[in-house]
């Protein structure tokens, strides 16, 4: 079948249309005629690229050997101007068709530099010849690609996988078997300038004293930690519990004139200049002076430091233990003493100090599944009267934004690209609560 590829879609394919219905093909951009057979799925149409009849005049050669299995980096084939218009198209279409918003949005913010961004690696170890090798599960399934190297992590990251690979290799450890339940599983790696972290999960193996005293001379390598995984499906590879095998606690990140510590487990944008510049930006939000500001999902704390010269009390809610630990940490090792830090549900939180305090202004990070119910109808009945919410799932941001407009007028949006070459984008709202006399309407 031979169609013309219309737009972009959520996760990057290409959508085109044959009889009303659409047809979803990867591997293809707008402005593009293929070939490729169908298959119907109901309400939609799968599409298996055959070939490109025609060319799009924004494709590049790509920087990466292993793009077309993997599927990560849907974009990369693309000229990185067209990729931020696809990112501001799939934002708009998704502030329209789930909070009917209508206001015109800026371009996205670029995010630098288009390769060797991620700051940390979390590859699976797979055996190709009898060598362990890193891999990536080939798209939408379970199937493990090996690749050599990975052009979107930072290049100290992958010196430092590949020299724990060879360690290894060195030693003579094997991938892991489920039945057997021992093996190396996945592997890891997380640093900034010169200060690396490690961690191995394996199954039931003890790694032994040669081999952890040559993995310490890897220059720059502050940490060695060990995770035992022996689930057959886990939700979460990183195991909860980890054992220091060499090294530090933590590593140590400067985030503008902060220092962070972090260890193995805390979350950490993947992009550190990039999630500078939307902390500046969503701290601009908090008016000055401003005399108590919450801040959800906060994790190590992050945003709290940037939030700490606004406001005259800073309060950090965050569920994971040892992510408020590591904020507890962060905010003494900065001299930061207006914060304080809750280890509770955001909504349970919010809900219990909004009883006793009045809350100015409320900053909102959440994971890709956007804000509970509970918290949101909390919100509606509150008289916060700014929220600033950072998001990193436009549908679900979208979702949320339309009933918060019962309450509150969206005053800005701007988007971000946190993830060159991906089709994510991350994005910041600002939003003031509606006097009495105003009502609900599409961001106006």
């Amino acid at each position: 079948m031979k169609l013309n590829v219309k737009k972009t879609g959520i996760n990057g394919e290409g959508i085109a249309y044959f009889q009303r219905k659409p047809v979803f093909i990867d591997g293809c951009f707008p402005d593009e005629t293929v070939e490729c057979s169908l298959e119907d799925k109901g309400r939609y149409l799968k599409g298996k690229l055959i070939r490109i009849l025609k060319k799009s005049p924004d494709r590049i050669s790509c920087a990466c050997l292993y793009q077309k299995e993997c599927g990560g980096c849907a974009l990369m084939p693309l000229k990185y101007q067209k990729q931020l218009q696809i990112k501001k198209e799939l934002l708009k279409e998704a502030l329209y068709k789930y909070a009917g918003y209508t206001e015109e949005i800026g371009d996205i913010v670029p995010g630098g530099d288009c390769l060797y961004y991620r700051n940390r690696s979390n590859l699976p170890v797979i055996e190709e010849d009898g060598t362990l090798v890193s891999a990536m599960y080939r798209s939408g399934s379970n199937h493990p690609i090996p690749i050599e190297q990975c052009p979107v992590h930072d290049i100290p990251v992958e010196r430092m996988r590949l020299a724990i690979l060879q360690i290894l290799n060195t030693n003579h450890y094997s991938a892991y078997s489920q039945s057997e339940k021992k093996g190396i599983r996945q592997l890891v790696v997380r640093g900034f300038d010169t200060d690396y972290q490690a961690v191995i999960i394996t199954g039931n193996d003890i790694l032994d004293r040669k081999t952890i005293e040559e993995l310490s001379h890897i220059r720059h390598l502050s940490s060695i930690y060990q995770g035992i995984n022996i689930q057959k499906d886990p939700i979460r590879m990183m195991p909860e519990k980890l054992k220091r095998l060499y090294g530090k606690e933590k590593i140590t990140v400067k985030l503008d004139k902060y220092e962070l510590s972090l260890s193995p487990q805390a979350f950490f944008q993947l992009n550190r200049g990039q999630a500078e510049r939307i902390y500046r930006d969503a701290v601009s939000f908090v008016p000055e002076g401003s005399n108590r500001v919450v801040e959800a999902y906060s994790g190590i704390g992050t945003i709290s430091l940037y939030l700490s010269k606004k406001a005259k009390e800073v309060i950090g809610i965050e569920l994971e233990k040892e992510a408020v630990k590591d904020a507890i940490e962060n905010a003494e090792r900065n001299g930061c003493r207006n914060l304080r830090f809750l280890c509770s549900d955001a909504s349970r939180a919010i809900r219990k100090l909004l009883e006793k305090n009045n809350v100015n202004v409320l900053l909102v990070d959440p994971p890709r599944t956007g804000l509970d119910q509970e918290l949101i109808e909390t919100l509606l009945r509150s008289k916060i009267e700014r929220l600033v919410y950072i998001s990193c799932n436009p549908a679900t941001l979208g979702k949320d934004l339309y009933q918060l407009q019962e309450k509150y007028r969206i005053q800005e949006i701007k988007g971000y690209d946190m993830f060159p070459n991906t089709p994510l984008v991350e994005t910041l709202v600002c939003l003031d609560r509606r006097s009495k006399e105003t009502g609900k309407g599409n961001g106006h």
